[in-house]
């Protein structure tokens, strides 16, 4: 949601985009962080360093939600493909 409305504020058209993240809220799962998904973003951000793969911190945080809750990520970013047991749906392939 975050990225999202910075992503809208970061635009020529701001109160357009705004709004059309609204409405797409309105039909999504807005995930609270717990500890859950702080244990695995630990998990996370090891493994990657210890790999020498990090990736910016906001996106660690988006795959252990996204492996806590056993979904695929759709982003277009290739970095996440480092993430270990993160399913990553591209945009080009969707």
């Amino acid at each position: 949601m975050g990225e999202l409305l910075y992503g809208a504020l970061n635009s020529t058209k701001i109160k357009n985009n705004e709004k059309f993240v609204h409405k797409f809220l309105e039909y999504s799962l807005v995930m609270q962080i717990d500890e859950s998904v702080a244990a695995r973003y630990a998990r996370v951000r090891f493994d990657l360093k210890r790999q020498g793969n990090l990736i910016p911190e906001n996106d660690i945080w988006i795959a252990a939600a996204c492996l806590v809750l056993d979904i695929p990520l759709l982003s277009q970013d290739d970095h996440f493909t480092h993430v270990p047991g993160l399913q990553v749906i591209s945009w080009e392939n969707s």
